[in-house]
């Protein structure tokens, strides 16, 4: 209970913090429009597609590809060490500076480093350590820790460093960002001469050749590896490749990931200790740069996962941090609240679970907004999203969490209470919208009232049947939108049938960590399903759509049957090629694509043509879209965050101008229609469903006419 509510006062914290705030958005913005315009010049699809290849090919062969890399590594004339724990790595590291009489050492960026703690470690024992990566020097002035894992200093202003810098070095130094670098760069000089040792990471470790590549923008990496006469290279376990071409590959992946560039300032590829042969061919080790070089290799739990079939493709990450980037709460609140102890995010929750524990990645565990951004931007392919929900599945859920759970997973128990919500909330209605409520999801807002009704649908006919799988949100609050895909789908003729018994999706259940009780859920829809048999199964939901096709066949065996008849609703009918034009003016629309319309189902481009196609005139829309912050049982554990996505959101449509919004997503249209209820100047939204139904029927009325 503690712990909760520190986790909230750092949240409401991170959100007031306006510094914060224009630090993240300069950052996401940047990153975006450099990543947008990179990966149109290249074949981005192509790179990433070979990349996965390469980590589906090794993550499952690290221990020989390791055993590899040692020899060839140790016939370059490198030592090579290996550390199980993070305890094991330090103590490595400390004996050989111990051996060396080391005084100074520098290092290169290293997350892994901040993995085992080293600084503290080597510090406690007397040693001078320097960080020479510029945010990773700004952090250890500040006695902060990173929050991202290619930009430790990204929640940090030109002003705030300018602040920091100025009161550690003891001399003014403008917010200006070429200066702040001309001052590091001056002041940091001195300690690459006089380091007896250079520590530093590695983006990757090639088995063939035992040599480590290291790529970086700042040239401090060169000096770090080079210039002391002792190198030391920590490197986990996940990082090796087999060749010199998958390494390539990696390469131009992770470099136009995490910065939108092609390819960073400076790739070093390091096989052994500096040598030479000039003088009649003779070998000697120790020319200009390092004699010695050390590589100690990390496990930490890592070699175990691999073989883990839950959860191995984490170890898939190559550190780039795009996905931090893309993702709404990260940019909300920033990876020092959606993170830690070390690595920030969603897929650091995952790494803390790792590296850490199951009940440590629990802190950050409900932050996830499942928007599944992350997962669409991740250059291998790593479904973050679907790997959280497993881990809250893994972890089970709290007592709390159970019961609420219950309350979508007891179908007769949730419509009783919504028949006696409905009589109750007559004292809080008014334009068919509830008062404003004390609740902290509904701050600020007039949520619909619950118009549920009890009873099932079947317009009969002999048309092909259509199962419609409405959803809770539609089945409580949205008659209307039912009501319209009825009768759009009537019109073309099919047969739509809406059975009585059917439950909800299991969605809000699977985010809680209640497995049984999506069971029991997938039970009974797939027994609705089958007594049916209908000939397509239509949602109105991407998060519906998603549990039918993709979560309950790995639940239930028959649910495969009927995979391929799942289909959304705007997508099934946007294909049809006999779509009448609206007889009317031209709607302006501004259109909100739902996160796992464009993410999970690639959607996106679908619901735009539909509208398009029946005469709406669409604003510009934003790219990547804006996420509307309701998110499911998000919005009700984190209502401040929800709030705060809502309000970037809520300013965006204002400023299209559009007096209509249209989206996919029943969540959001509850979000779109509460939060825009009180405006001055009147926004309304629909779902498409809606929109399509309307046309449909201006058409039939203009024929008959």
């Amino acid at each position: 209970m503690l712990s909760r509510l520190k986790r909230k006062k750092k949240i409401r914290r991170a959100l007031k913090d306006i510094h914060l705030r224009k630090a993240l958005d300069r950052a996401s913005s940047l990153h975006n429009q450099k990543y947008l315009e990179t990966a149109g010049e290249v074949p981005w699809e192509e790179y990433k597609k070979k990349a996965r290849e390469i980590r589906d090919k090794n993550i499952g062969r690290l221990p020989e590809l390791i055993e590899r890399f040692s020899r060839e590594a140790a016939r370059a004339g490198a030592v090579v060490h290996r550390a199980s724990t993070p305890g094991e790595a330090c103590e490595t590291v400390l004996r050989i500076a111990k051996e060396k009489s080391a005084r100074l050492i520098i290092k290169s960026k290293s997350m892994v480093t901040e993995e085992i703690a080293l600084n503290n470690f080597l510090e406690k024992d007397g040693l001078e350590v320097v960080e020479t990566d510029l945010g990773e020097w700004i952090i250890q002035l500040a006695g902060d820790r990173p929050s991202h894992i290619t930009a430790p200093a990204i929640h940090l202003t030109k002003e705030k460093v300018a602040e920091i810098m100025s009161r550690k070095l003891g001399r003014p130094v403008p917010p200006d960002i070429p200066e702040i670098v001309r001052t590091a760069r001056e002041h940091l000089r001195q300690y690459f001469i006089r380091a007896d040792i250079g520590i530093s990471g590695a983006n990757l470790a090639i088995a063939e050749s035992g040599t480590l590549v290291i790529i970086s923008n700042e040239g401090n990496a060169r000096l770090v590896t080079a210039l002391p006469p002792v190198h030391i290279a920590i490197v986990s376990a996940e990082k090796f490749v087999e060749t010199m071409e998958e390494a390539t590959t990696l390469i131009k992946t992770l470099t136009l990931a995490s910065s939108g560039r092609r390819l960073t300032s400076y790739v070093s590829f390091i096989t052994g200790p500096s040598s030479t042969s000039d003088v009649e061919k003779e070998h000697v080790v120790g020319a200009h740069g390092p004699l010695e070089v050390h590589v100690v290799i990390l496990d930490n739990g890592r070699l175990a996962l691999a073989e883990n079939d839950d959860f191995s493709e984490v170890l898939y990450c190559l550190k780039c941090g795009g996905c931090m980037l893309v993702c709404p709460v990260f940019q909300a609140v920033g990876g020092h609240v959606f993170g830690g102890p070390v690595y920030p995010g969603g897929i650091g929750t995952l790494m803390t679970a790792m590296t850490e524990s199951v009940a440590e990645s629990g802190r950050t565990l409900s932050l996830c907004a499942d928007c599944r951004k992350c997962q669409d931007f991740c250059p291998v392919g790593i479904p973050t999203g679907e790997l959280l929900v497993k881990l809250k599945t893994s972890r089970g859920a709290s007592l709390a969490e159970k019961g609420l759970s219950l309350a979508f997973g007891k179908r007769q128990a949730a419509e009783k209470g919504a028949d006696i919500l409905g009589t109750l909330q007559k004292v809080w209605q008014k334009d068919g919208h509830l008062r404003a409520l004390p609740l902290p999801m509904m701050k600020g807002k007039r949520w619909p009232v619950l118009k549920f009704k009890r009873g099932g649908l079947d317009t009969g006919g002999t048309g092909k049947k259509v199962y419609f799988f409405q959803g809770c949100l539609v089945k409580y609050f949205f008659p209307e939108v039912r009501n319209s895909v009825v009768r759009s789908l009537t019109h073309f003729g099919f047969r739509v049938i809406i059975p009585a018994d059917q439950a909800c999706c299991g969605a809000p259940s699977l985010h809680l960590g209640d497995k049984k009780t999506v069971r029991s859920l997938a039970a009974a829809n797939l027994d609705s399903i089958e007594r049916e048999n209908p000939d397509f199964i239509l949602t109105i939901c991407p998060t519906g759509n998603s549990v039918l096709k993709n979560d309950y066949p790995e639940i239930d065996d028959r649910a495969a049957r009927w995979r391929d008849r799942v289909f959304d609703f705007t997508d099934f009918l946007a294909s049809r090629d006999d779509l009448p034009q609206a007889a009317r003016e031209k709607l302006r629309v501004y259109y909100h694509s739902p996160c796992h319309y464009v993410s999970e189902l690639k959607l996106g481009a679908r619901p735009r043509k539909l509208l398009e196609t029946i005469g709406c005139e669409l604003t510009p829309a934003k790219d990547p879209s804006t996420c509307c912050g309701f998110c499911g049982v998000f919005s009700v554990r984190n209502p401040e965050i929800s709030a705060h996505l809502w309000n970037r959101k809520r300013q965006e449509i204002l400023d299209s101008g559009a007096g209509i919004v249209a989206t996919d997503c029943p969540g959001c249209l509850l979000q779109l229609r509460a939060g825009l209820k009180k405006e001055k100047k009147p926004v309304r939204s629909y779902h498409t469903a809606e929109l399509l139904a309307d046309t449909l029927a201006s058409a039939g009325r203009d024929n008959k006419g």
